[in-house]
C-alpha cells in the first residue's frame, strides 16, 4: 500500500515503536513520533530515519490525516482531544481509558471523524475466520465462549516492574492490560457483555502489587463465557474456544492456529496465519490506512470500546463478591 498521509505516534514505548514500524512498513507516507524523553525520542528518530517531536503543543503545530495515541491509558482521552483538527482521524491505544471522565467530550469530538480503538485482536486471521465461521451459521447457534490462557510476565515483559502495568491509575493490572483483550474479542464475536463476574487477585508476580490472575464469567444474550488467565505461568498460550449447537471453533492464539470440530469428527486446522507478531499488527495498520480512505470501517469503533471501558470497570467492581450489570449505548 502506497499511500501520502501523515502519521504521529504519540508515545513512543515499546507499543508506540511497534505502531511506528509497523505503519511505515505499510506504506505510510510521512510518519514521525512525539515522544517527551529524549533519549527515547532520539533512538526512535536514528533507527526509523522520523522526525520527532519533544511536545504535544509543539507536534499540534503540523497537519496529521492520522495521530496514534500509545500513551499510558489514563492520558488517552486527553492526548486525543488535543489534537482537534476535524479532519485528524484517531486510533487510539486500547483500553480507552481507565474511567469514564471525559468520554462523553471526546464521543463527541468524534463526530464525522474516523476513530479506532487498536484492540490488535480484531486483525487477527485466526478470531476472523472464526467470526466468518460464526456469522454464517455453519456450526449453529453458539451457546458458549472459553478463553484460557497467560504467560510469564518476567520472560515477555521484563520491564513490568517499571512500566504503567505497576499501577490501576495508569492502566496497570491484568485486567486493564490484558483481559480487556478478551473482554473486546467477545464482543466482536457474539456481542456485547449484559453483565460480568470476576474474580482476580495477586498470586504470585514477583515486584508489583496490582492483580495477575483474573476469573471472569459473565453473559453475551444467551451466550455463557468464562475466562481465565494469569500472567506468571510457565507456558505462553491462549485458546479460543466457540462451542455452537454443531460443533466447536478454536482459535490457538500461541500457534496462530484456527481449527473447527463437526460432532462425530475430527479438529480440522490451518497452518500457522501469521508468521510473528509485528505481522498482526501490520495487518491493523493496513486496515487503519484504508478506514481513512473510506474503503472499510475501522476494525473497532470508538462505541464498541466504550462498552469494553464499562466492562473492564464493572469487573473491577465485581470484586469475586457480586454480578455487576453493563451498561449498553
Amino acid at each position: 500500500m502506497d499511500l501520502s498521509l501523515d502519521v504521529l505516534v504519540v508515545g513512543g514505548g515499546s507499543i508506540g515503536e511497534r505502531h511506528l514500524r509497523c505503519f511505515q512498513q505499510e506504506g505510510a507516507g510521512r510518519v514521525a513520533i512525539c515522544e517527551t524523553l529524549e533519549e527515547r525520542r532520539t533512538n526512535i528518530e536514528q533507527t526509523y530515519g522520523v522526525d520527532g517531536y519533544g511536545s504535544i503543543d509543539r507536534a499540534c503545530e503540523d497537519y496529521w490525516d492520522l495521530v496514534v495515541i500509545a500513551t499510558p491509558a489514563h492520558l488517552h482521552i486527553g492526548h486525543a482531544l488535543a489534537f482537534d483538527r476535524p479532519d485528524t482521524a484517531w486510533m487510539i491505544e486500547k483500553p480507552l481509558s481507565i474511567t469514564m471522565d471525559r468520554v462523553e467530550d471526546l464521543r463527541r469530538a468524534s463526530e464525522d471523524r474516523v476513530v479506532g480503538v487498536a484492540y490488535v485482536y480484531r486483525a487477527h486471521p485466526a478470531f476472523q475466520r472464526m467470526k466468518q465461521s460464526i456469522d454464517s451459521g455453519a456450526f449453529g447457534e453458539v451457546n458458549e465462549v472459553t478463553i484460557t490462557g497467560g504467560q510469564h510476565f518476567p520472560t515477555f515483559r521484563p520491564a513490568y516492574r517499571e512500566i504503567y502495568y505497576t499501577d490501576r491509575a495508569t492502566g496497570g493490572g491484568a485486567i486493564q492490560d490484558a483481559t480487556t483483550h478478551h473482554f473486546n474479542l467477545l464482543q466482536f464475536l457474539v456481542g456485547p457483555l449484559d453483565w460480568v463476574f470476576c474474580d482476580y487477585d495477586h498470586q504470585a508476580l514477583p515486584g508489583v502489587t496490582v492483580e495477575d490472575t483474573v476469573h471472569a464469567s459473565g453473559r453475551c444474550g444467551r451466550v455463557m463465557m468464562n475466562i481465565s488467565m494469569n500472567q506468571f505461568m510457565a507456558p505462553n498460550e491462549n485458546v479460543v474456544q466457540v462451542n455452537c449447537s454443531g460443533g466447536s471453533l478454536r482459535a490457538n492464539l500461541h500457534e496462530s492456529r484456527f481449527g473447527s470440530m463437526r460432532h462425530g469428527e475430527d479438529w480440522q486446522w490451518t497452518g500457522p496465519l501469521t508468521r510473528e507478531r509485528d505481522e498482526l499488527f501490520r495487518n491493523q495498520a493496513s486496515h487503519t490506512l484504508r478506514a481513512l480512505t473510506g474503503e472499510v470501517p475501522v476494525l473497532c469503533s470508538l462505541d464498541e470500546a466504550i462498552h469494553t471501558l464499562r466492562i473492564n470497570l464493572a469487573a473491577l467492581e465485581s470484586r469475586g463478591a457480586k454480578r455487576v450489570e453493563i451498561p449498553h449505548g
